[in-house]
């Protein structure tokens, strides 16, 4: 689970470059790479400090499930996009939807290997 976190980080990191480099800087064009930024280094901790992964994972879920909660605002504006209309900032728009997509890769993926490891615990 800590190389998914740490994955997770990187593909927020290139969201966040994506949009940097796609549009005119702003400050929110950085938040998905902050995040990522966490995530990542919540993994690179959980690898390397054996005593510490289970709290670093837990981490990366709550700064992913932030991640889902901060960008849900941008769901609209992706389907009016979707459905051929124009909104006024697409390039933010699609990195809050991409936000929400990786982030809840990494959740959904998080909670499939919690139901694993409790199948195995009760037999």
């Amino acid at each position: 689970m800590t190389a998914r976190a740490l994955w997770t980080g990187i593909l927020l990191i290139l969201v966040s470059t994506v949009a940097v480099t796609a549009a005119k800087p702003t400050p929110t064009a950085f938040i998905p790479g902050a995040l990522g930024l966490l995530i990542a280094l919540m993994g690179i901790v959980g690898d390397k400090t054996p005593a510490l992964q289970r709290p670093a994972m837990n981490a990366a879920l709550g700064l992913a499930v932030l991640g889902i909660l901060g960008s849900l605002r941008g769901v609209p504006d992706f389907l009016t996009l979707l459905g051929g209309g124009s909104v006024e900032r697409p390039v933010a728009t699609m990195a809050q939807f991409a936000t929400i997509f990786i982030c809840l890769g990494f959740v959904v993926r998080w909670v499939q290997g919690f139901l694993e490891a409790r199948r195995d615990r009760l037999g």
